[in-house]
Order: structure tokens, then C-alpha cells, then sequence
């Protein structure tokens, strides 16, 4: 009856907390830099909390430098397929921001 109840319970943990419009897998197709970051594109669109974002462009805030470190070596090694994790747009306006890149291993 335990294996039941905690396998209950942890169904719902697990689907509870990787649900949601925050993230989207792919690979990146672009990437940039400027005065407030990277931004990158990927090839399955923007997560459905950035809509809106101007041409399909997510920031990496320059101050998020190991994150920024991570997709950066993702890009030149060639591997840059995964998944990315954001906040939204900044106050509804501008570019989604990332917040978590997940290489895929």
C-alpha cells in the first residue's frame, strides 16, 4: 500500500514540475551579441511565456556569465542542442529572458 501512495504521490510531483510554458528543446540556430547580452534563436520556437519576443530572439543578460560561458561552448563545440529555461518578457516588453540553459549530454 506504500509503493501505491508514494507512487501516486510522485506521479504528481513529476508531471507537476515538468509542466509548463517556461521552456522549450532545441537546437540554437542563431546567436548574437550586444550591450545587453547574447541572444540566441532556437529551431522549435520560443517557449510560450515569450510571446512576442522581437523576431524570435531570447537575451542572456550579460550579467549571467556562466550561463552565458555554457551556451557560448555549446555553440562553438557544435553540440548545441537543449533546453532553455526563461523568466518571459521584461515587464511584457523587449526580449524573453533565459535563466537556465540544459545542455543535452
Amino acid at each position: 500500500m506504500k509503493k501505491i501512495i508514494f507512487g501516486v504521490v510522485f506521479s504528481f510531483i513529476a508531471i507537476n514540475c515538468f509542466a509548463g510554458p517556461g521552456y522549450q528543446t532545441g537546437k540554437i540556430t542563431n546567436l548574437t551579441a550586444g550591450i545587453p547580452g547574447i541572444m540566441i534563436m532556437i529551431d522549435n520556437g520560443l517557449p510560450d511565456n515569450c510571446e512576442g519576443s522581437p523576431s524570435g530572439w531570447m537575451l542572456i543578460k550579460q550579467e549571467h556569465t556562466v550561463l552565458t560561458s555554457v551556451v557560448l561552448a555549446a555553440w562553438v563545440s557544435g553540440k548545441s542542442t537543449g533546453t532553455v529555461y526563461t523568466t518571459g518578457r521584461e515587464n511584457g516588453t523587449g526580449f524573453c529572458l533565459i535563466n537556465q540553459f540544459d545542455p543535452v549530454n
